[in-house]
């Protein structure tokens, strides 16, 4: 494969009056072609030699005479090529450019086929040329839009005697049709029958443009808006891209390589496919698997691949490459022979004529065999993982888009920033941009740094969960009331959260690989005392999105649904960086059954996978049960921290029914908070309730939130609870 500067447009050369004369033959020693113009007016002098041979033989009525002119004639024609040739290989050890050139070092067309793409561009240069070459014998009709005719064709090759070489030159697995520089039209070659120059070609051999691969329409470029030196990379994939530029350095062009890019920042990985390759001087092109895998479905097989050729052919004579996305497309219906093959054979139209086919997140595996089974040549599989930025790098990422911005943030807010959302470089640019975009309507003076933390929460919200759904709350520290013990468990939880990166990271203690960095936590106590609304404060005063997990669609009594299950959701919650929340653990980490059967065993089988994927998430996991008992002790030893919700006291009870009702709700002197406090002995859940019931219960007699209210919603909570409400305990005694 030749790698060369895209060339400039050019005008063709206008024509003579009459088709030129023949030209002297060429000097021993053969210039290089000056221009496009001098090379093409080479190829009429050629053009003309065997113009006048063919029509000669033709109507030719001497025949010693005209054996005696043929063999001059035919020594002169292979003068004439011999010169072209030379010529052709002068110029291109110069590395001039020149389109026909370019075109036949690519293809290597045999002397027929060049014969045969020679007379149809013909008529391209000099229209005059045009009814000439649509002869044919007997004043059989040519196919309209044919350039040239069979019958002139075979005139041109040698006459009847070369009618297998002309069928050979002209068919479907032959240079000229099977990389479409030419159309053939009808399919009788005796008569009527002939075939033209595809337009794009007969442009780009007159210089005129260069062909853009198509499909259905164009490809789209990928711009090379940045250097590799510009581009968010780490230290090994730097060392890794050195390699394989070295690497291509030192192969044969005629090499190939299955160029494999990983990674989760899609964005990125076409940034650096177009920089890596806008060093070789070539440009980039996106071919997109969707689309080519519903042509498939509208087309035929055949068509589609020969439209995939013309792709080919444009990207070699632009200097293009084609990047391929989506690959999963092609394979999506593996499982049938149709939908395996899909991928096979474009990978194969690809390596057929690409040095570099560069795969976008596809499937390494089955890429990488169909590289190296290729029979063809031999094709080189390499695979790059570039992966998400690490905390360091995204640190880099957000300062230097800060100061692109004209921005100047704190330097602890770009820390946290990046140690708090995992985001690629693509993800942290979108929520720049959103924070600025809300604070041109935020209330002034509008501060950046608390919309730059909401846009990265609502940008980790775009990727959802389907086994999952967030808690949105507002509750902060000031709202939980909680024994002074438990609440200061939850705030040495959020410590640990906030400094993990220092102690783990920076002063090194994962060294061993541990699982240091996991923060696993189990809240335990009865139902109603916070345990929830704690997890959701947590994941308020950091800044993330918590979601709950739902548990009736994670497990699965299928062999192995319950593992993709899980896959799924810590994939997907590692990209978000979320606080995951296991309600009712205790369904989780039962005692660990005795293996008596399979259902045993495969229940074991769960609950170590779920502990494995906790063990590596790297951000927090909280689970809360009512029912600590139930919970297995050879895991307890997995969290982290274990906090217990007690069953609140009179104290805290009395805190709870305060702020149970908000400041603008109209409330009744009668109420004695004190009193309900010491006789109600409900957790915090459950005074809630209670206020809200009353409230609706005041609203609806248009009054004021009184005792007589607060007392009738206790009676009914009570019932829920399956406890008995007893009114005479609702007052103050002597000995109270």
């Amino acid at each position: 494969m030749i790698a060369r500067p895209a060339p400039r447009s050019q005008a063709a050369p206008a024509p003579a009056a009459v088709p030129p004369a023949l030209a002297e033959p060429a000097s021993p020693v053969a210039p290089p072609f000056a221009d496009n113009s001098d090379l093409l007016a080479t190829l009429v002098d050629l053009g003309n030699a065997l113009l006048q041979d063919a029509l000669t033989a033709l109507h030719g009525t001497d025949q010693a005479e005209s054996e005696a002119q043929a063999a001059g004639r035919q020594a002169h024609i292979a003068s004439l090529r011999q010169a072209l040739d030379a010529r052709c290989t002068a110029s291109l050890r110069t590395g001039r450019f020149i389109p026909w050139v370019h075109l036949i070092t690519l293809f290597q067309p045999n002397q027929q086929e060049q014969t045969l793409l020679l007379l149809a561009l013909l008529p391209e240069y000099d229209p005059r040329y045009h009814e000439l070459l649509r002869w044919s014998a007997d004043d059989a009709a040519v196919t309209a839009g044919a350039s040239v005719s069979h019958a002139m064709a075979l005139a041109a090759l040698g006459g009847p005697a070369r009618r297998f070489e002309l069928l050979q030159a002209l068919s479907d697995e032959a240079i000229p049709l099977r990389w479409r520089l030419i159309e053939r039209l009808g399919d009788d070659a005796a008569a009527g029958g002939g075939y033209r120059l595809r337009p794009e070609i007969a442009g780009y051999l007159l210089g005129i443009t260069v062909p853009r691969p198509q499909l259905a329409e164009p490809l789209p470029f990928i711009p090379a808006e940045r250097t590799l030196a510009a581009l968010p990379l780490t230290e090994p994939v730097r060392a890794q891209l050195d390699r394989l530029k070295q690497y291509d350095a030192e192969t044969e062009p005629t090499a190939a390589f299955l160029l494999q890019w990983q990674g989760p920042d899609l964005a990125l990985l076409a940034a650096l496919a177009a920089a890596w390759f806008e060093q070789l001087n070539l440009h980039c092109l996106r071919l997109d698997g969707r689309h080519l895998a519903e042509l498939a479905r509208q087309r035929t097989r055949p068509i589609l691949l020969g439209m995939l050729r013309g792709v080919c052919r444009d990207a070699l004579l632009g200097n293009f490459v084609p990047v391929l996305f989506d690959c999963q497309w092609l394979s999506s219906d593996a499982s049938t022979p149709d939908g395996a093959a899909l991928l096979a054979d474009v990978l194969a139209v690809l390596f057929e004529s690409q040095r570099y086919v560069v795969v976008l997140n596809g499937p390494t595996m089955q890429l990488s065999d169909l590289a190296l089974r290729h029979a063809a040549h031999p094709v080189t599989p390499l695979t790059i993982r570039v992966e998400a930025p690490d905390t360091r790098l995204r640190q880099s990422i957000w300062q230097q888009l800060c100061d692109e911005a004209g921005l100047s943030p704190a330097r602890e807010d770009i820390v946290r920033l990046a140690e708090q959302y995992p985001f690629t470089e693509d993800e942290i640019r979108l929520s720049l941009r959103d924070a600025l975009a809300r604070q041109l309507l935020a209330p002034p003076p509008a501060v950046l740094t608390p919309l730059l933390f909401e846009a990265c929460r609502e940008q980790s919200r775009r990727k959802t969960l389907a086994v999952a759904s967030e808690i949105q709350s507002s509750y902060q520290f000031d709202d939980l009331v909680l024994p002074p013990a438990t609440e200061a468990a939850v705030r040495q939880v959020l410590v640990h959260a906030r400094h993990r990166r220092r102690v783990i990271e920076e002063w090194q203690f994962d060294r061993n690989g541990d699982q240091a960095a996991s923060l696993c936590v189990l809240f335990h106590g009865p139902s109603g005392t916070g345990k929830t609304m704690a997890a959701s404060v947590l994941a308020n005063d950091l800044q993330l999105g918590i979601y709950k997990i739902d548990l009736a669609s994670v497990m699965s009594k299928y062999l192995g649904e319950t593992e993709k299950h899980l896959a799924q959701l810590f994939d997907h919650a590692e990209a978000m960086n979320i606080v995951l929340f296991f309600d009712e653990a205790e369904s989780l980490f039962a005692p660990r059954t005795d293996t008596r059967d399979a259902h045993d065993r495969y229940a074991n089988l769960q609950t170590g996978y779920l502990l494995q994927r906790i063990e590596r998430y790297p951000g927090i996991v909280i689970l809360s049960t009512n029912l600590l008992k139930n919970i297995d002790k050879a895991f307890t030893r997995r969290f982290k921290f274990i906090v217990e919700f007690p069953f609140p006291g009179p104290a805290e009870r009395r805190r709870l029914w305060q702020a149970a009702f908000p400041a603008a709700a109209p409330r009744a002197d009668d109420i004695d908070l004190a009193l309900l406090a010491e006789k109600a002995r409900l957790t915090g859940g459950g005074i809630s309730n209670i206020a809200l019931t009353a409230a609706f219960q005041a609203a609806g007699e248009g009054s004021a939130i009184a005792m007589r209210h607060v007392l009738h919603a206790t009676e009914r909570e009570y019932a829920k609870l399956g406890k008995v409400f007893l009114a005479d305990e609702f007052s103050w005694d002597d000995e109270d």
